[in-house]
């Protein structure tokens, strides 16, 4: 099996700093991140080998990137996915929205980097918890007969039995439900960033970077090592 060490980041715009980010970064083979300021696109290609970005919203500050480390082959086949609610998110204009994903190639394993849509009930324009399913749906449709590894905030816990459903019927499986990856305004630590995967791979080493407990919310960074076989599509 081959192994890489992933970090998995919906950074919130950098809500606990850079240095956080780059040290992380540095011992990492992989980046997956969401909500990341598009304007340090240079100082993430500084901490790591290559970086490609996409907006999260169009015409905003908040992106989607995916990097990868010095001395690993290139990521290839970038494409920015526009999900169903792209169109109806840009009307709203929140940047912290979501409406895209990022995917890239790496040998023959699709990594995708994936912000959906979550409810906002104000103002002329309601998004609903519908129109998040709809984004998941699209989402796991689309890469569900190739080699895929999905991550991002879903924005939605582990017990929300229609995205399971959404998930298993796609033939992915969730790998870091039983991990708290965000704290809540009330000071509750819960689960909101999923790990999506459709074929067989051993995950170790996970870990929460949830040591700075002083924020008053947001999601923190999470490492892991990833190990599949070289030729998963033959499995």
């Amino acid at each position: 099996m081959i192994s890489y060490k992933f970090l998995q980041y919906n950074t919130d715009n950098l809500r606990l700093g850079w240095s956080v980010l780059e040290e992380l970064a540095g011992s990492s083979d992989f980046l997956l991140l969401q909500r990341f300021p598009k304007d340090k696109q240079k100082e993430l290609c500084n901490i790591t080998g290559k970086a490609f970005l996409t907006e999260s919203v169009m015409h905003k500050n908040m992106s989607l990137a995916i990097g990868r480390a010095n001395g690993l082959s290139s990521v290839g086949g970038v494409e920015t996915i526009n999900l169903p609610s792209s169109q109806l998110v840009q009307a709203v204009g929140n940047e912290w929205q979501g409406c895209t994903a990022l995917k890239g190639m790496y040998n023959n394993i699709k990594l995708v980097s994936a912000l959906p849509c979550y409810p906002e009930s104000m103002g002329e324009f309601p998004i609903t918890k519908e129109d998040n399913e709809k984004d998941i749906q699209f989402l796991l449709e689309k890469f569900k007969d190739e080699p895929t590894i999905i991550a991002g905030d879903f924005h939605f816990s582990p017990e929300d039995n229609a995205i399971n459903e959404i998930i298993e019927a796609n033939g992915f499986k969730s790998y870091l439900d039983g991990h708290k990856t965000f704290k809540t305004s009330s000071g509750q630590f819960i689960n909101l960033d999923k790990l999506l995967c459709n074929f067989t791979i051993d995950i170790s080493d996970i870990i929460v970077h949830n040591t700075d407990n002083d924020i008053q919310q947001g999601h923190f960074p999470i490492t892991y090592t990833l190990s599949w076989e070289p030729n998963p599509n033959e499995e």
